[in-house]
């Protein structure tokens, strides 16, 4: 079927692919076994590549995967009608679509390194419009340490939940009882950052603990693809030419943007 698709539709695939698999965490050897296709063919479509019609079925099958409803509307902001008045459930604050259109596309985010202090870890999130729970989702790429790309074990996919109260974005991601949560100022007027804190779990040689950073993700313009902006993930180290306007950001993060309870709040 590939050979019928345009360039756009199978990008599109290839989003639903990679927050399919993030949701369910699953490896490409794992995904590659249940749509009974060569891991390496599964690299080349989550690469964006051409593959026969049987591999996109095969995938489309095995993780139930609608493809007439997928690609049967405008391909890009998850809606269907093309009217961008969706609103999402009030269990994630009711927000209306149309509200953060400008919201929609890919990210870069950075962070500092928790195992490091003086690093800056940068991956790449995308927001769009999820038709069937009728919400905004994300999608984080991290880079995998063999070098292989992004797999499940450095993906992420969640709801954003948007309080009408507050107006901060949440992007929450659960599995298996494990909770990582991201919350972020709206745009300030003129700027194209979304400014904020990430609390997760850091892994450590024999346990984990509590981990939080402040976080910053750059919107970049236009529709761009993953499997190129995967090329830009990794950790800056300070001889990195984008190192010192991160941190710079991330610094005036943990001063002025977020709340720290305790002495140094006090200074």
């Amino acid at each position: 079927m590939s050979s019928l698709l345009t360039s756009a539709q199978r990008e599109a695939f290839v989003r639903r692919v990679r927050v399919e698999m993030a949701k369910r965490g699953l490896t490409r050897t794992a995904l590659a076994e249940i749509a009974g296709c060569k891991e390496r063919t599964l690299g080349n479509l989550l690469a964006g590549q051409p593959v026969r019609d049987a591999t996109v079925a095969g995938v489309a099958r095995g993780l139930s995967i609608d493809l007439d409803t997928l690609l049967g509307g405008p391909v890009g902001n998850g809606a269907s009608d093309g009217s961008m008045q969706g609103r999402a459930d009030e269990s994630y604050g009711g927000y209306l679509l149309s509200a953060y259109e400008d919201y929609l596309g890919p990210y870069l985010a950075y962070r500092r390194v928790f195992s490091r202090r003086n690093a800056i870890y940068r991956s790449v999130y995308e927001l769009d419009w999820d038709e069937d729970l009728s919400r905004l989702r994300f999608l984080e790429l991290q880079g995998n340490p063999n070098g292989r790309g992004a797999d499940a074990s450095t993906q992420h996919a969640g709801g954003v939940y948007i309080s009408p109260h507050t107006g901060m974005l949440q992007l929450l991601t659960t599995f298996q009882g494990a909770l990582r949560l991201v919350t972020l100022n709206r745009f300030q007027r003129g700027s194209d950052k979304l400014r904020g804190v990430i609390l997760t779990q850091s892994d450590r040689e024999r346990f984990y603990q509590p981990a939080v950073s402040a976080i910053f993700l750059h919107k970049l313009k236009g529709r761009q693809r993953l499997s190129e902006l995967e090329r830009r993930i990794g950790t800056l180290e300070p001889d990195h030419a984008d190192f010192g306007t991160a941190m710079a950001e991330i610094e005036e993060i943990e001063r002025s943007a977020i709340f720290m309870a305790g002495p140094l709040s006090e200074k």
